[in-house]
């Protein structure tokens, strides 16, 4: 699931929460979402230092951590 669908769901599990005053329960699932891209990163991370050579792996979780924080296509 790309970033901006992964917002939109969270969005939609969290947005009535908000409304209803719930407000702690709508951190805990932005907190797990959080949680699982985090796990998502260290699950991948390990195959990319074992696919090649350490200046194109830097390159590529450089790269991949840039279009984390400025997604193509995307405002910024």
């Amino acid at each position: 699931m790309d970033p901006h669908e992964r917002a939109t769901s969270v969005w939609y599990r969290t947005a009535g929460l908000a409304s209803r005053g719930q407000k702690d329960l709508a951190v805990e699932i932005i907190e797990a979402e959080i949680r699982s891209a985090q796990h998502e990163v260290f699950i991948e991370a390990p195959k990319l230092v074992l696919s090649g050579e350490p200046i194109e792996i830097v390159r590529k979780l450089r790269d991949m951590a840039e279009r984390t924080i400025r997604p193509i296509g995307r405002a910024t």
